[in-house]
């Protein structure tokens, strides 16, 4: 069949070096706007290098243009699978739907239907034909809220798609939208895939500059209702707030994943020393973020302790006043506040809980600046004016240049495994319609079978079936006789005897 998943060029972006391979959808032309290409109507034009003028576009990007594979990726069916019209598959689909309430496995890879008996778990192979879908119709956009609503579309991320995807946006400045998958990869909890780490930590490191010196906004206030309509239940769910998958506000995710990747240890460096510096700094200012200001300070002193004797840098003073910042910004909440009634709250009221009391935040800024823990950093040089972002940066794109080689590999790899997948699930589905066929055709004859059998019984017994047809009536006759009472029996004998006499 063709292939459902259109080409995607320009997926990831030209090479580090070079300008950018841009395609556009059929129909479609590309207008300049300033020195960025932006697409406009126009009549049969498929390709911008016919009109643009390449020297004018320069951008840089994290990965080459074969990170993509798009070759590999269209050629990826099996010849035989190739052949098979869309419409009559679709078709067989909904027809399968309605009979059986389900399809097969093929089908879903080929269409891509979620709610199915076949659609869980979703493949990786699905998740990749979908995400490349989108991208080729220029709505990644679209796909954040689809990724963040796992019990409703299943699309979990493998590594190579959450790179594709988090390159793709880094592409076209959607910074957002990157750390947003970079998010959803720290939920995962898994810092095996090198190369998705470096991915994460840049999209992350950059969405740190946009937003980190910027105040979160303030929490509506939880007002209950004057008027309140109460409607009896059998039970009442306590709402749960796990502070993992749970977490809505950016900066407590961004703040996590800047922990978590910091504590991980993923920033590429050969120097033991400054990539101690630069992890340290990481999880502080992402503790920082994510208000757990406690466990900041528990482990400053645990820094200092060790790096006294060594006289090594423990921060950066960057880290240090975004810290500062958002200490001094963190909401907090008021422990003698009456508790709602459990049918009132709500799983933003259960994680204001975690918020600090005056108390609490009086006695971190206490430890934080009257405790002089700055002060002792400085005595020994613990505080390091490096700008860490730049470095971090710069590092992970050199990282990421020497991993992409393997990643590529191992992708190709993949899609050879898919593609031998598929091919053996096709064939597997087509043994058994050929079963079913089967099946059906001697369902018919034997149906057919019995027909001509009844037909046959009922020439032989012809006789019979006659010669009952005339001994009803007698039959019949008989019975009414014998249903006749005494007085109408003797009556018609009179009746008989008195013509009899008459005749004679």
């Amino acid at each position: 069949m063709g292939d459902a998943v259109g080409s995607s060029k320009g997926v990831v972006g030209g090479d580090e070096r070079g300008p950018t391979d841009v395609s556009v959808p059929s129909g479609r032309s590309l207008e300049l706007e300033g020195d960025l290409p932006r697409p406009v109507v126009s009549g049969g034009v498929t390709s911008a290098h016919d009109f643009v003028d390449w020297s004018c576009v320069s951008r840089r990007h994290l990965l080459s243009s074969n990170y993509a594979l798009q070759d590999t990726w269209e050629n990826r069916w099996p010849s035989t699978v190739e052949n098979v019209p869309f419409g009559r598959l679709s078709l067989k689909m909904i027809e399968n739907f309605e009979k059986f309430g389900k399809s097969s496995v093929i089908d879903m890879e080929m269409v891509r239907f979620r709610h199915s008996d076949d659609g869980f778990p979703v493949r990786d192979s699905i998740v990749n034909a979908i995400v490349r879908s989108y991208i080729d119709l220029e709505i990644p956009d679209r796909l954040v809220p689809l990724i963040k609503d796992k019990l409703g579309y299943g699309l979990l991320l493998d590594n190579y798609t959450a790179n594709l995807l988090m390159s793709h946006f880094l592409q076209q400045d959607m910074t957002e939208e990157a750390a947003m998958v970079a998010y959803e990869m720290m939920l995962q909890e898994d810092t095996s895939h090198a190369f998705t780490n470096c991915m994460s930590l840049y999209c992350c490191v950059k969405r740190l500059q946009e937003i980190g010196d910027i105040q979160p906004p303030e929490d509506a206030p939880i007002v209950a209702d004057e008027e309140e309509e109460w409607t009896r239940v059998r039970i009442i769910h306590r709402p749960v707030y796990d502070d993992h998958f749970d977490i809505k506000k950016e900066h407590l995710k961004l703040g996590k994943s800047l922990y978590y990747l910091g504590r991980a240890g993923v920033v590429p460096d050969r120097d033991s020393s400054t990539k101690d510096l630069v992890s340290r700094s990481l999880q502080f200012v992402g503790l920082g973020l994510y208000n757990k200001f406690s466990k900041a300070l528990d482990l400053l002193e645990t820094w200092i302790a060790a790096a006294k004797t060594n006289n090594t840098p423990v921060l950066c003073q960057k880290q240090i006043e975004t810290f500062k910042n958002h200490l001094e910004w963190s909401p907090t909440r008021d422990p003698e506040e009456e508790e709602l009634e459990l049918g009132q709250q709500t799983q933003d009221y259960v994680a204001r809980k975690l918020y600090l009391t005056e108390e609490e935040k009086a006695a971190c800024m206490e430890r934080f600046e009257a405790s002089k823990l700055t002060e002792e950093l400085k005595s020994f040089g613990g505080i390091s004016d490096q700008e860490i972002y730049s470095y971090i940066l710069n590092n992970v794109q050199e990282q990421m240049k020497n991993l992409e080689g393997q990643e590529k590999s191992s992708q190709e790899k993949r899609y050879q495994d898919w593609k031998t997948e598929m091919l053996n699930l096709y064939k597997e589905q087509m043994k058994e319609e050929s079963r079913l066929r089967k099946q059906q055709e001697i369902e018919l004859k034997m149906a057919e079978m019995a027909e001509k059998e009844e037909l046959i019984l009922a020439h032989e017994k012809k006789r019979e079936i006659l010669l009952a047809r005339f001994r009803v009536p007698v039959e019949a006759k008989r019975k009414e006789k014998e249903e006749l009472d005494e007085d109408e029996l003797e009556e018609r004998m009179k009746n008989k005897r008195s013509i009899i006499k008459k005749k004679k």
